[in-house]
């Protein structure tokens, strides 16, 4: 089996002294399962103190998880055990993997707090997250990073921001153009670190054939529409290229983004 083509970019932007944003991206195959592919990007809170520190902080979390946690994930006999009885289209896995992110986001929504109130400051990070098992995937969201399908077929947006803009999407207040235009489209309601309780949204499906995933912070997706982002990301060095013309469009913020290509 075949495995995933993947590639970064980040830019720190036109007027930020720190690229708060941190991603980490990775993959492997393994025995028995086949090709695993694991990204997650954070982008910490512009408008908050050490926003690098918690994106950063995030990341060796979830990095030190897929290093240590999912490999002993697959390896579990009472995993192996109930694969043998349960409905191929039922991955225990990717289950199992919700759970484990779950509890990050509480322990690392915890410790950023404390390291917070110790110093006397506020910080926090959104995050959006990947786990690809061959063809399926789970992506978890907190915050308004997102994740994008981006399929011969369609390209829609896989997550929905927690943010006050969406919210008074959803409720019929406002429309989309006067959402990127409000002076509160970058207010969260709620982000890991400066929350009091986070709640992370997931989402499960499958890719097909030729299908890309991309995760990307808002610096990246608020001055691009989706066409843009179909016809560009299937070029070389598309995430570069996307990157560039945000920055034409005068995007100020942290530029950052993922592609998974299965």
């Amino acid at each position: 089996m075949k495995k995933f083509k993947t590639d970064t970019y980040t830019d720190i932007g036109t007027k930020k002294d720190v690229n708060q944003d941190a991603l980490v991206l990775k993959q492997a195959s393994v025995r028995g399962i086949g090709n695993v592919c694991f990204g997650c990007l954070c982008d910490g809170m512009g408008g908050l103190s050490c926003g690098e520190i918690a994106s950063a902080a995030f990341i060796h979390r979830m990095d030190e998880w897929f290093n240590v946690q999912l490999p002993y994930l697959f390896t579990r006999t009472d995993f192996t055990e109930q694969l043998d009885i349960e409905s191929i289209h039922s991955n225990i896995y990717l289950r199992q993997v919700k759970k484990d992110w779950s509890a990050i986001v509480q322990e690392m929504n915890l410790r950023l707090k404390n390291y917070g109130n110790n110093l006397a400051i506020k910080l926090g990070t959104t995050v959006v997250a990947i786990l690809l098992i061959n063809d399926e995937y789970l992506i978890m969201n907190v915050g308004d990073s997102r994740a994008y399908l981006i399929s011969d077929y369609e390209s829609r947006v896989l997550t929905h921001d927690h943010s006050y803009v969406q919210q008074q999407i959803d409720l019929g207040n406002m429309t989309e153009e006067e959402a990127n235009n409000s002076n509160k489209k970058s207010l969260l309601l709620q982000c890991i670190g400066a929350s009091e309780q986070v709640i992370p949204s997931f989402y499960s499906g499958n890719c097909n054939p030729s299908d890309k995933i991309l995760l990307c912070s808002d610096g990246f997706w608020r001055k691009l529409d989706i066409e843009e982002m179909k016809n560009t990301a299937k070029k070389k060095n598309g995430l570069e290229t996307m990157t560039k013309m945000v920055i034409e469009r005068g995007e100020t913020d942290n530029i950052s983004s993922l592609l998974i290509a299965t």
